[in-house]
């Protein structure tokens, strides 16, 4: 097929009252040929003769006059082959991550059928802690496809989605695999104190099948903690398999020489519960390890001083007529909220400081570790922050939730009456002594 090249133009006005010049050219172009990936689509804003412009110390003062800058030939959209390319890639990671929940869950299914095999030949405490290992490991992954399920779909209920589930869903893991070991441990001591104060000591059978069984778990456990520990720094859910396989490896590992030693000294049989209490104190301390580190995203930890910097970067370099005040960004769930807050001249237009301001956030919403991205344009910087959790707690107020006082209600309780909110460059030299 021939290239095809389709382009149109609109021009754009200046904002100044009676200046009817075209001060920018707005122009579309679609380019199409046999290649599929090289179809895209392109909008770039040039500057005409009629266009202003301004200094750094006009946008520093914010009292410029018919500021509608835009840079020259400022690509605002990236080609569809890029995207696509992008796309692609997204759907190969999780057809990816796909495969190792379908294999770790297989995996798991048929070592906890092999273990409890092993259990009732040997009747070691041991593997009994590596067979509770692999029973907590399906829970944990029906519960990890669960969330991943719901967080896909959409729900009214839940306005922005629920993404945080994938977060929910390793803690609710990491619970169930500390109850589940305190299980083993409570079984395990129950049989040191019957071998140490009423003599009655355990019987093992510590047979091939046994040693085959374990083995043969434990290098199945290796190659899929290999394949999604490679994964886990793309979903969380990877994490905590990685985790469950690695767990696995330490409590196989631990149930065959425990198990060994005590079966072939009987002189030393406690081995073999304290080998089960030893692997279990491991795995809850490897799960607390994760669930504090959980938490610590859902309570909303700052992200790594390296991300921000990025960001910084990425926003200084936006717009020319664009400052940077603040940039947070901060964890909600598995990824991260950023929060910008920018300074554009005073007298930019409205319709100008949003399509900046909006282009930013899409492209700080480029970032795979960002969920959602906020972008507040301001015309001065400010002397404290705007929210009023920020604000009053670097006020050290009792309460965290006390409004600004430019927001005080008129009347008792929620139902009061918001005063009306008046521009200040409106306002009378009566009214702003009255408010002094």
């Amino acid at each position: 097929m021939d290239d095809l090249l389709l382009t149109t133009s609109a021009d754009l006005h200046s904002s100044s009252p009676g200046d009817h010049r075209p001060a920018y050219r707005r122009t579309y172009s679609w380019a199409q040929n046999s290649d599929e990936a090289s179809r895209g689509a392109v909008i770039t804003i040039s500057r005409t003769s009629a266009a202003p412009r301004y200094s750094e110390e006009d946008l520093e003062r914010g009292i410029s006059n018919d500021i509608h800058q835009i840079p020259e030939e400022q690509p605002l959209l990236v080609p569809n082959g890029e995207q696509r390319d992008e796309s692609q890639e997204h759907r190969h990671l999780q057809s990816r991550i796909r495969f190792a929940m379908i294999s770790s869950l297989i995996a798991n299914v048929l070592l906890l059928v092999a273990k409890v095999v092993a259990f009732i030949l040997s009747q070691s405490k041991s593997v009994l802690a590596s067979a509770a290992d692999s029973f907590v490991d399906i829970a944990s992954q029906v519960v990890i496809a669960l969330a991943e399920k719901y967080m896909r779909s959409a729900d009214p209920r839940f306005p922005v989605g629920r993404t945080r589930l994938e977060t929910v869903g390793v803690v609710a893991c990491a619970i169930i695999m500390t109850i589940a070991t305190i299980e083993v441990i409570q079984s395990a001591a129950e049989d040191l104190i019957a071998g140490f104060v009423r003599g009655e000591l355990p019987v093992l059978d510590m047979g091939p099948l046994m040693y085959a069984i374990l083995g043969a778990a434990t290098v199945v456990k290796v190659v899929l903690f290999i394949y999604c520990f490679a994964l886990k720094g793309q979903s969380d859910s990877m994490l905590a398999l990685a985790e469950d396989h690695s767990n696995d490896i330490v409590s196989n590992l631990g149930a065959i020489a425990c198990g060994a030693i005590a079966s072939i000294s009987p002189t030393v049989w406690w081995v073999d519960s304290v080998g089960a209490i030893l692997i279990s104190l491991y795995i809850i301390w490897s799960w607390a390890r994760i669930l504090q580190g959980q938490v610590n995203k859902i309570v909303g930890i700052g992200a790594p001083v390296e991300f921000v910097s990025t960001l910084e970067g990425l926003a200084n370099a936006h717009h020319e007529n664009m400052a940077v005040d603040v940039i947070r960004a901060y964890h909600f769930g598995a990824r991260f909220i950023v929060e910008v807050e920018v300074i554009m001249p005073a007298n930019m237009s409205v319709r100008e400081s949003h399509d900046i301001a909006l282009q930013l956030q899409h492209r700080v919403e480029g970032f795979d570790e960002v969920e959602r991205a906020f972008v507040h344009v301001d015309y001065e910087r400010r002397d404290e922050p705007e929210h009023k959790v920020d604000r009053n707690l670097q006020r050290q107020t009792s309460n965290l939730f006390e409004p600004h006082e430019s927001c005080s209600l008129h009347g008792s309780g929620s139902g009061g009456v918001l005063p009306l909110m008046t521009s200040p460059r409106n306002s009378g030299n009566e009214d702003n002594k009255a408010g002094s």
